[in-house]
């Protein structure tokens, strides 16, 4: 595989996984992926546990500046911790754990998504500037086979590639390349993102 690397199979994810499901109203504390403009997560809630600020007000021009972490006074790179990241603290040793295992220098955006059955993550690739700076990894707390992402370009004859995302795996992957999740499985797929400066 060019674009995948499973890190760790069968991960003990259960007392994470029980957090989110007696938290159920961390799914619509923030929609901001969700209601994107023209963004891919229509079919995905989001559990916002560090992020950047949500910045708004901004000009076209402005916005591209941001993009490329050109805009002054912001730091696009700069996440803080969200109200989710103190209510889910079990997420803390799998973020730190990971972060010394890839001797990150600094942690990004750490995000858990949900994908309904049935939905997907449409193809699209990450920002320039993002995938310049971070490499992203996923934990997956619940995903059945059926749950597939897919990662890749014909240029490089490595389109779709693909992976299960199954409970309990945790796998590094190109988002730099086009990629999206379908979740064909009859469970909701649940996945911690996680980005690290390395």
């Amino acid at each position: 595989m060019r674009n995948f690397r499973v890190i760790k199979d069968g991960m003990d994810v259960g007392a994470l996984g029980l957090a989110i499901s007696m938290n159920p109203d961390l799914w619509t504390a923030d929609t901001f992926l969700r209601n994107y403009p023209q963004g891919p997560f229509g079919d995905t809630d989001t559990i916002m546990l560090r992020f950047p600020e949500i910045q708004t007000g901004m000009s076209e021009d402005e916005i591209e500046l941001y993009k490329q972490n050109q805009l002054a006074g912001y730091d696009q790179h700069e996440s803080i911790a969200y109200p989710a990241w103190s209510k889910l603290t079990q997420a803390h040793a799998f973020v730190f754990d990971l972060a010394r295992f890839v001797e990150a220098t600094r942690i990004g955006r750490v995000m858990v998504n949900r994908i309904r059955p049935g939905g997907r993550i449409f193809r699209h690739a990450d920002t320039a500037e993002h995938v310049r700076y971070w490499r992203r990894f996923h934990l997956v707390i619940q995903g059945q086979p059926g749950a597939v992402i897919y990662c890749g370009e014909e240029k490089d004859g490595s389109k779709d590639e693909t992976i299960q995302m199954l409970t309990g795996r945790l796998f590094w992957f190109r988002n730099e390349l086009d990629h999206e999740v379908r979740n064909e499985s009859s469970v909701d797929r649940i996945s911690m993102v996680m980005d690290f400066h390395v």
